[in-house]
This record gives structure tokens, C-alpha cells and sequence, in this order.
């Protein structure tokens, strides 16, 4: 049972029970006789006869009848959504492979009209890129000569990309370590759709080729996709032969091309748009609960009335 405010009731049903201090009250107020002296005759007293000041029990009822709405209302268990937390069994699992050597400082990248360099063209696209999949578990591997893990698989993405700000550029690009890796930190966990968005901006110059180690993604069923940047084109001829193009249509994937950023966003886009999934989203709720507030309030009405008639007594 939901109420505005997002307050609800767990066992709703138990408030009818609310229903019954109506009757209470009446049955308790008309307890006990009005005082009364039983004489033959009434006319010699009658100039003192008037009317009750009150008729007892009728507020001295009050307390208890409110203890008892309040502990019907706690055994209803009130409570309040403290926030929904996606079903970890949905979305995909994406490790991010960022070419993070020394040529990524290179400023041949335009942001808002202002030269950037390609790591900072690379953070903002992948930002609104992660921002943009909640349900996703997200990854990072950076890999210069060696790969190095960022993030783990994780829903916390805020926390994934400040780690992705604060790592620093080396040296070497071991592209194919950089795959294994990456390909090694998917296949060891759940069994989600999973990909692995590799991006950077030179050959291979330390360790295998990305080729060559390719059968650890596909033996996972790890889908790649292979992002080369950088202000230089490769032709089509090229491209075809190219070994991240080989490496990315072997998994299933495909091989892009980012000369400036907002091709790398529409990249992205497109790897966003090919690997959406239609989910049946199943949340689950953080509850706040409210019951021990009632039960608090009827417990201090009970012992303030029986402090009251122990300190109090009074005849009928």
C-alpha cells in the first residue's frame, strides 16, 4: 500500500483494525454509574441536583485508545523507499582498454573549440559514454609498455572514472597484454553479455599483437570493439588488413576510426546504439522503517497513564 510522500504500509490490511477505537471509546466511555445517592424520595435534596461535571471514564480513556491506534499503525510496519538499486543480473559487463602511452599527450584534439590532447578528448567521450549505461557493469584497464587495472568490473562508474583521471601516462604500447588482460578480468566473473572497447593511438611496439592473442576473448565469448585515434587516416586497403580490424571482426566486433573528437563521440555513440539491450528491469528498494516511532509513542502513552494512576489515585 503506497501512500503520497512514497510512505507505505507492508501489511496494510492490519489497519482496519483502526476501525474498532470508535467502539472502544464508546464502550469505555460509559463505564462506570454517574455518583449517585439512593434516597425514598428526591424532593428533599432537590435544589442540590445538577449535572455531572463529567461522566467518568469518558477522557481519562484517551490515552489507551491512542496507545492502541499507534500499535495497530506500528504492526502495519510504515516505512519509506530509501532508494533503488538496479538488479545486478541485468545490463552487460564492459571493460574499457585505454591506450594510455606517452603519444596520448599529443594536443591534436579539439574540445568545445579549444585544442585538447587525445587523453583529454578520450576522458570526456568515454565519461558521457559510461554515464549514459547505469545498468552496466564497467571496467578499466589502461596499458602503456604493460596493462594496469583502473577499475574492476563495477556499477559505482563515478568512482571508476575519477580513478581513470588520476592515472598517469608511461611509456610503450603493449596493445596485445593489454587485450589478455582485459579479456582475463571479464571471463573470471558472471555470465553477462561482455565487451571490451579498445582504444589507441599507434601500433603495437611491445609484447604480441592483438591477433595473436585474440582466441582468450573469443574462447569467452568477449566481443571487441577496436578504436584507433589519432589525426592520421588509414586507408581503406590498409584498414582491411589492419591488425585491430582483424582482431575486432574474429569476436564479432568492428574497427573505427577517430581523427578528432567528435568522431570518437560518434563512435562511441554507435558502440552504445549496437550494444543496447532491452531489459525487463527488476529494482530492488532500501527500506527505511518508521514502525519503531508508533511503538515509541503508544510505550511513553502507557507508562505516562500508569505513572499517572500510581501517583493519582482517585475514588469513583
Amino acid at each position: 500500500m503506497n501512500l503520497p510522500g512514497h510512505l507505505e504500509f507492508l501489511h496494510p490490511w492490519l489497519l482496519l483494525g483502526l476501525l474498532a477505537i470508535p467502539w472502544l471509546a464508546w464502550l469505555l466511555g460509559k463505564a462506570g454509574p454517574v455518583p449517585s445517592v439512593r434516597v425514598p424520595s428526591l424532593a428533599p435534596i432537590a435544589g442540590l441536583a445538577r449535572s455531572p461535571r463529567r461522566h467518568p471514564g469518558r477522557w481519562r480513556a484517551l490515552p489507551v485508545l491512542a496507545a492502541v491506534a499507534l500499535l495497530i499503525t506500528a504492526l502495519a510496519r510504515p516505512r519509506v523507499p530509501r532508494g533503488d538499486t538496479p538488479d545486478p543480473s541485468k545490463g552487460i559487463d564492459i571493460m574499457l582498454c585505454l591506450d594510455f602511452s606517452r603519444s596520448m599527450a599529443e594536443e591534436d584534439f579539439r574540445l568545445q573549440g579549444k585544442r585538447v590532447s587525445r587523453r583529454k578528448a578520450l576522458e570526456t567521450v568515454t565519461a558521457q559514454f559510461v554515464e549514459g549505461r547505469p545498468n552496466d557493469r564497467i571496467g578499466i584497464v589502461c596499458f602503456a609498455r604493460s596493462p594496469f587495472l583502473v577499475s574492476p568490473l563495477t556499477l559505482d562508474h563515478a568512482w571508476a572514472l575519477n580513478a581513470l583521471r588520476e592515472t598517469d601516462l608511461a611509456t610503450g604500447t603493449g596493445i596485445g597484454w593489454a587485450l589478455m588482460a582485459s579479456a582475463n578480468f571479464l571471463r573470471r566473473d558472471s555470465d553477462r553479455s561482455k565487451v571490451i572497447i579498445l582504444v589507441t593511438d599507434g601500433e603495437n611496439s611491445a609484447g604480441p599483437r592483438a591477433s595473436d592473442v585474440v582466441q582468450v576473448a573469443t574462447q569467452a565469448g568477449i566481443k571487441v570493439y577496436a578504436v584507433l585515434i589519432g589525426p592520421e587516416v588509414v586507408t581503406p586497403s590498409a584498414a582491411a588488413g589492419h591488425d585491430l580490424n582483424r582482431t575486432a571482426r574474429v569476436t564479432g566486433g568492428q574497427f573505427f576510426q577517430a581523427t578528432d573528437s567528435r568522431a570518437l563521440r560518434g563512435i562511441y555513440d554507435l558502440i552504445d546504439q549496437l550494444e543496447k539491450r532491452e531489459l525487463i528491469q527488476k529494482r530492488y528498494v532500501a527500506w527505511r522503517e518508521l514502525y519503531p516511532w508508533p511503538c515509541t509513542a503508544a510505550a511513553a502513552l502507557l507508562a505516562a497513564m500508569l505513572l499517572h494512576q500510581t501517583l493519582r489515585k482517585r475514588l469513583p
